[in-house]
């Protein structure tokens, strides 16, 4: 027996698609930055940190070093054009 691949078929597959679109995978360093975010909390709450403060401490060496990287790509950008 041939399976067809009608949308019913593809839905419970978890593969169903529009017609003319194609399936996006998420970008590597996305997924690798949620897993790391993950260990590092989970690291911090089994150590004896609470979870609030755990968070707060994450996000706000999120933060800063984004802040980081900005400065840094414009230093380097500047010293380039000159």
């Amino acid at each position: 027996m041939k399976m067809h691949n009608s949308p019913a078929t593809t839905a419970t597959c978890g593969q169903a698609r529009t017609p003319g679109t194609t399936r996006v995978p998420a970008p590597a360093p996305a997924v690798v930055l949620v897993v790391v975010v993950l260990l590092l909390t989970t690291a911090l709450t089994t150590h004896g940190t609470t979870a609030q403060t755990a968070l707060a401490t994450l996000a706000s060496a999120g933060l800063l070093g984004i802040e980081l990287v900005r400065r840094l790509a414009e230093a380097l950008t500047t010293r380039r054009a000159r």
